[in-house]
């Protein structure tokens, strides 16, 4: 099986959909199948752009434009017939377009030119995004654009029921579920390091975790609010760290808070520590089509407190594993954060049912299922290759 990804976003870039990917990329290793990238290539040298084949694993990058809503992404439009020469000389059994712009739009006009099975994955809720930049009046032409988009894929994937749920609800066709993993050896308890809390000054405080994209679209106002809150309630025994970077890092900065650090974006064994050294995972997004950060807050054993909304309601459930308030209820969240600092027994109760969760997600049985989806449609292309065109 030889498969053909297109992605907007790749290494180094730092998301949700990257890890994924670079996970999926491992386990592909680890299985000795054959796979193309073809990404962006980002601030690269030029002699990385292109990374030699290796048994029949390849990655091309191809230089492109700093995007204007996201200055570390990138968005590359390659010529057609370079991505086509590649693809025909690399000879994918299927396509996996993973994102809708530039990159992706090649891989799916790629697809529809070979007769090529093609499986869309959907990662980000564009049109819910939208209204957090003041570009609500924008809705109608997005929602056009990504139905026309999706609808000659073989297989539009979700990553959660509830993403699953707003896709059908929009009509969109030949719906499948290609959830997340979390890798309990990198995510554990194991790794408090309470030098790392001294090194801040934060040891003795009750610390407070955001890990994502600081963004107006991940609810941070919200958040805000509640550290405000919490330093009127109980001065000088909290502090939030926030773990990533984005647009709204500056708001933060401005705000001039004595109890908030901000510590970039940070990756591998130091976010592992971050996780763990922290007491409560403070995630006031509503937008996520999945939520990987609270997930692996999780598997690090800190209490969850969020909102009841988006692909997050997937694994966190309310008084269970975490505690979940009404997108936007500002007080609601400031309460349950308020009540998970100062109630030990509720904290040990939603930390150990959450370990519990992370147990049962393994990345290789999430792998297995996508890779199963593959083979379904490939083995149907070749059974019946004609009304397989018609298909889209």
């Amino acid at each position: 099986m030889r498969i053909a990804y297109f992605t907007d976003t790749f290494t180094p870039e730092l998301n949700g959909v990257t890890n994924t990917l670079s996970r999926l990329r491992s386990w592909l290793d680890k299985k000795d199948m054959r796979y193309a990238f073809f990404a962006p290539a980002y601030a690269m040298k030029p002699n990385d752009a292109v990374f030699p084949n290796q048994q029949g694993r390849l990655i091309h990058r191809f230089r492109g434009l700093a995007a204007p809503f996201s200055p570390e992404s990138c968005l590359a439009f390659p010529p057609h017939k370079e991505i086509f020469a590649l693809c025909d000389d690399f000879k994918p059994d299927l396509v996996h377009v993973v994102t809708e712009l530039g990159m992706g739009s090649r891989g799916l006009r790629y697809a529809r030119s070979r007769n090529l099975p093609l499986v869309m994955s959907y990662h980000t809720d564009y049109c819910n995004y939208l209204r957090y930049f003041h570009l609500d009046f924008l809705r109608p032409l997005v929602e056009k654009y990504l139905a026309r988009f999706y609808r000659f894929a073989h297989r539009v994937l979700a990553p959660s029921r509830h993403t699953l749920e707003q896709l059908l609800q929009k009509r969109y066709r030949n719906l499948g579920l290609w959830s997340r993993g979390i890798d309990t050896e990198s995510f554990h308890p194991r790794f408090r390091n309470r030098a790392w809390r001294k090194s801040l000054g934060i040891d003795g405080k009750f610390v407070f975790l955001y890990v994502g994209r600081l963004s107006p679209e991940k609810g941070l106002d919200m958040l805000l609010h509640a550290i405000e809150e919490i330093e009127r309630r109980f001065p000088g025994k909290a502090a939030f760290v926030f773990t990533g970077g984005g647009p709204f890092a500056d708001n933060i900065r401005r705000k001039q808070y004595s109890n908030v650090i901000l510590t970039g974006f940070r990756t591998g064994r130091e976010l592992s520590e971050i996780y763990a050294s922290c007491d409560c995972f403070a995630f006031p997004s509503g937008t996520e089509t999945f939520g990987n950060a609270p997930l692996e807050a999780t598997a690090s054993a800190l209490p969850v407190v969020g909102v009841a909304s988006g692909g997050v309601t997937e694994f966190l459930s309310h008084g269970e594993n975490a505690l979940l308030c009404a997108g936007g209820d500002r007080h609601a969240f400031t309460g349950n954060l308020s009540a998970v600092m100062n109630n030990s027994t509720l904290r040990r109760e939603l930390s150990e049912r959450g370990l519990l969760l992370a147990r049962f997600r393994s990345w290789d049985l999430v792998f297995d299922n996508l890779i199963s989806i593959y083979g379904e449609l490939i083995s149907d292309r070749r059974d019946a290759p004609e009304s397989y065109r018609d298909a889209s």
